[in-house]
């Protein structure tokens, strides 16, 4: 089975913004921020994962609520983490600070989105 995946999550306007790369071996999941976008001091960008498959709920879970560095490393716990590959399509919702709980979903606009893909390097 792969054990290295990439996404490139871009806006609206196809503008790469966070760069994600999952490792399943180490259960380590990194985002890059690649553009200058500012969320505010009131406000979190909060990273969800969507299933597309048709197989599962369809709804977002929470993976985890962004930090200001440029780069963050999430240890969602482990259950979350080993989801990941399962659903592959992953979003970044504009939240209230501190982010909303998983149950419900994002409760903010979506800002970047894309597909997390296996990679082979």
């Amino acid at each position: 089975a792969p054990n290295q995946f990439v996404a490139v999550l871009t806006d609206e306007a196809a503008t790469e913004s966070v760069l994600v790369t999952f490792d399943a071996k180490t259960q380590k999941l990194n985002l890059k921020r690649l553009s200058n976008y500012s969320e505010g001091a009131e406000k979190s960008l909060q990273l969800w994962a969507i299933d597309t498959s048709g197989k599962g709920s369809g709804k977002p879970e929470s993976m985890g609520v962004l930090g200001a560095d440029a780069v963050l490393r999430l240890a969602a716990d482990n259950k979350k983490i080993a989801q990941i590959e399962k659903l592959p399509l992953l979003a970044v919702s504009l939240e209230p600070k501190g982010g909303v709980p998983s149950e419900g979903g994002p409760t903010g606009r979506v800002l970047f989105k894309g597909q997390l893909r296996a990679t082979s390097f």
